[in-house]
């Protein structure tokens, strides 16, 4: 019987073909061979005769796949090792910033620098049940609200836990939003109604009325003092305070009344020449108005194209007027017209944000713990 060698394509073994055979099985990576038609004997001669060279071609070759699996899972396994090797290395050291950057590193992922994260989950001093608002005053001191019981804890610009008040007067009450103003006034949204408390002590100095009553939603504070909130009772109404607590204009409608779409959930930011951008969650879209409540323009919305959101969460606008966004795990970030610039992976969702100094931002996580991220260094490429 005339037979012919040749190496197998998938693994270089030597095979063997027979006359006649069109396919044959590789006994050492298990592929399957087709023979081409152009490869053929003459029965009168030992030799192969064709018009092209002989190139076998393989169909399926469930050992190389075998094999593939099984690099994977060694590549896998030995990847977990080095990866643990240098958590227990680092963690017994203490070096925990440099874990994180490590881990960042090996992951793949361009990360923002982490500079400070405390807090956890907890009922004690210096931890969190349901951390929901945020604050930093112009010291570095940092405020944390619970959205549920009324507790208000302070921190200094070390993540050190220094004193503690309770907001409110019973423990079904639920925080709407919290904000900080230069003089040290923390405004907050509870039981729909909009409360003045003294940051550093609690005590309740005072509150802001809407023409109609109950019914605020989120506060922001002006850097003059001002004060603008947004209210969702039947509406979706914008309204600005002066320092002095009178009200300087009432935007009715003002989400609506742009869209011609309804809306009912209304965030406010204010930048520091005090344009108001109002985020509508039903409208999925932020709404700029002038210092004097004059509508100026819209932008964003949920899509797939840049600059479009999947489920924004919170949203702070940094000393040059910028607008970030917290969307589903990244960091959207946005000129003072609207124009999208771009996009960073802090690594984490942020539930609630305060941007500092410095381009520090302050965050809450899902983990309930509170992480400082330094933008410095990114805001130089915007």
């Amino acid at each position: 019987m005339k037979i012919r060698e040749f190496d197998c394509p998938s693994c270089g073994a030597s095979l063997q073909i027979k006359k006649g055979q069109k396919t044959l099985s590789c006994p050492y990576c298990d592929s399957t061979v087709i023979v081409p038609d152009s490869f053929s004997y003459d029965d009168s001669s030992d030799h192969a005769k064709g018009t092209t060279p002989f190139q076998p071609t393989v169909v399926f070759n469930s050992g190389g796949a075998k094999r593939s699996c099984i690099g994977v899972i060694v590549s896998l396994v030995l990847f977990a090792g080095i990866a643990g090797f240098i958590f227990y290395q680092m963690r017994s050291s203490g070096v925990g910033e440099m874990l994180k950057e490590t881990v960042s590193v090996i992951a793949g992922e361009t990360a923002v620098p982490v500079v400070l994260e405390f807090g956890g989950s907890g009922m004690g001093a210096g931890y969190f049940q349901d951390a929901e608002q945020i604050c930093v005053d112009t010291q570095g001191n940092i405020y944390v609200a619970e959205s549920e019981g009324g507790k208000i804890q302070i921190f200094d610009t070390n993540g050190n836990y220094t004193s503690q008040w309770n907001y409110g007067k019973s423990d079904d009450i639920y925080l709407h939003s919290m904000a900080l103003s230069r003089d040290g006034l923390l405004y907050l949204i509870y039981d729909s109604e909009l409360y003045i408390h003294d940051a550093g002590n609690g005590e309740l100095v005072g509150s802001l009325q809407h023409p109609d009553g109950w019914g605020f939603d989120d506060v922001e504070v002006c850097d003059d003092g001002s004060v603008v909130a947004s209210w969702y009772k039947n509406s979706d109404d914008i309204i600005k305070f002066a320092p002095d607590g009178r009200i300087d204009f009432l935007l009715e409608e003002a989400i609506s009344g742009q869209s011609c779409d309804s809306e009912l959930d209304t965030d406010v930011e204010v930048d520091g020449m005090g344009n108001i951008f109002a985020y509508g969650s039903f409208n999925e879209s932020f709404f700029k108005f002038s210092p004097d409540g004059r509508f100026l323009d819209r932008f964003g919305s949920d899509g797939d194209r840049p600059g479009q959101f999947t489920s924004p969460l919170c949203f702070c606008i940094d000393p040059q007027g910028r607008l970030w966004v917290s969307d589903f795990g990244d960091l959207k970030v946005f000129d003072n017209n609207g124009t999208y610039l771009d996009t960073f992976d802090p690594g984490m969702t942020f539930y609630d944000m305060a941007m500092a100094d410095g381009y520090q931002l302050y965050g809450i996580t899902i983990d309930q713990t509170i992480v400082q991220i330094d933008l410095s260094g990114v805001v130089e490429d915007l």
